[in-house]
């Protein structure tokens, strides 16, 4: 969709008036903490910062976006147990299934293509270890359970 020259004009005064309201906020000390150190880090220019900053958020939105991507399409047919981690821009999941379950280790399997499928072009990836009942295996402690 290419955007037109009206597009363009009602995105900037979007823009302007989010901007303006902000303003207003900060001047009247009633800004969140997140607004007002945005603002801090824009306006005192340190590029390290700014360039940590998009990354912080660019990584909090595309990791959940990744989570929720993976869940929905494992949802009807979940684990025994399922665990998650993020290891910078990758999302680690470990699975218990059930003994030769072969049809759910193909589910897993598959979710994780997909969702690398989709996000890998923005640096996002996840990947899947999946352990069967029998071995034993306690999750590591540096995931977060997610389902027991």
């Amino acid at each position: 969709m290419v955007a037109t020259a009206q597009d363009n004009s009602l995105w900037f005064d979007k823009l302007v008036a989010s901007i303006r309201t902000h303003e207003v906020l900060l001047e009247t000390r009633t800004a969140n903490e997140e607004t007002k150190s945005f603002y801090e880090t824009i306006i005192g220019g340190n590029a390290d910062e700014i360039a940590y900053m998009g990354q912080d958020r660019s990584q909090k939105y595309f990791v959940a976006q990744v989570v929720v991507k993976y869940l929905s399409l494992v949802k009807n047919t979940t684990p025994l147990k399922l665990a998650l981690d993020i290891s910078g821009q990758e999302v680690l999941v470990w699975a218990e299934i059930d003994d030769n379950d072969a049809q759910l280790e193909h589910k897993l399997i598959m979710a994780e293509a997909k969702v690398n499928a989709e996000f890998h072009k923005f640096g996002y990836d996840i990947t899947t270890t999946i352990v069967e009942k029998s071995e034993f295996l306690s999750i590591p402690n540096h995931y977060s359970i997610f389902k027991s």
